[in-house]
């Protein structure tokens, strides 16, 4: 019996996946074989217990994004601060560890908000928002990144690959607020009316739209999604200082900003492997960092993912033990709405 068409999606879909995987892999491995790995290791091993200092700071930025994200969450049965920035938690250990599949830690933290009391779609209204919301302060983040780089170092300093690392920000913000305000809630209702599931998803469209007509929500979610973008500058700044690094806070923003814009045009290949480690080589070249420590420091990064993901996994079992709801013992009592 031939394969329906989702299930050839599917597998399309895993060959891509796994295909984008192994080049990244590929191009990680040939860029630590061709500069050292027991090099760029003894960088590493040399920062000793400054990581935890760079690890600190990634705390605040969950913090922030957590705050972020229960901003534009609407509901009378909203959850407390604290769940939020454990979901945010989450979101984050599951997408460093489990990259596979790319929305996997969103998916995660709908069911459990559905757990906790939201209907799917404000659960899902919610998840799009935050995301929204974070991606456009992105590039406003990425785009100061390339003011200061002009600042610093002259328009020469520019190049294409930049280029296309904020092209591919601008195309994914362009696919993806469009896709919301015209209508993909209106698309997901009517295609689960013809299955049959209309009770699940009704309302959609309409949970999404009540996230924009919430200025002041919207506001204080940018304002801190751009806090926490803004708290990479200095984790790059302690994280090169350790590694031994003469670099200044302004360069160590720049190479966050211009980073981050290259892994996000990665989106295809789980965790950004290999581009990630490149892009750093890149950025770091320009200020004259380097690529043995350019790769330090993306290892840095993905030690401090491992570090914050691997107890958010734990954190998932517990919480899918308690409903979804953070356990008072744990963040304290649930906060009134």
């Amino acid at each position: 019996m031939p394969a329906s068409k989702p299930s050839r999606r599917r597998a399309i879909g895993r060959v891509v996946t796994g295909l984008a995987l192994a080049a990244g892999l590929a191009l990680g491995g040939l860029l630590l074989s061709e500069y050292g790995v027991a090099r760029i290791f003894g960088l590493i091993a040399r920062a000793g217990w400054g990581l935890l200092v760079v690890a600190s700071v990634h705390a605040g930025q969950l913090v922030l994004t957590g705050v972020a994200w229960r901003c534009v969450s609407a509901g009378e049965t909203r959850p407390s601060l604290p769940t939020f920035i454990a979901l945010r938690w989450l979101r984050e250990g599951i997408n460093s560890l489990l990259p596979v599949l790319p929305v996997a830690g969103l998916l995660a933290a709908i069911r459990l908000l559905m757990r906790r009391g939201l209907s799917l779609p404000t659960a899902v209204a919610s998840v799009l928002t935050d995301s929204s919301v974070e991606l456009i302060t992105q590039i406003g983040f990425t785009l100061l990144g390339v003011l200061l780089l002009v600042l610093a170092r002259g328009a020469e300093a520019l190049a294409g690959w930049m280029a296309a690392g904020l092209g591919g920000l601008m195309i994914a913000a362009a696919l993806l607020l469009p896709a919301q305000w015209l209508g993909i809630g209106r698309l997901a209702e009517h295609t689960a009316r013809r299955l049959g599931w209309a009770g699940r998803v009704e309302g959609l469209h309409e949970a999404i739209m009540a996230g924009y007509r919430t200025p002041r929500r919207l506001a204080a979610a940018a304002a801190a999604h751009l806090g926490a973008w803004l708290l990479g500058g200095p984790e790059v700044w302690l994280a090169l200082y350790f590694l031994g690094a003469d670099a200044s806070l302004l360069d160590a923003m720049v190479i966050e900003a211009l980073g981050l814009a290259v892994r996000g045009a990665a989106f295809m290949i789980p965790g950004a492997l290999g581009v990630q480690e490149g892009g750093f080589v890149l950025v770091c070249g320009l200020f004259g960092i380097s690529p043995e420590l350019a790769l330090a420091l993306s290892l840095v990064k993905r030690l401090r993912d491992v570090a914050f993901g691997v107890p958010s996994l734990g954190l998932w079992l517990v919480l899918e033990r308690h409903g979804g709801a953070v356990p008072p013992r744990l963040f304290g009592a649930r906060e009134a709405v």
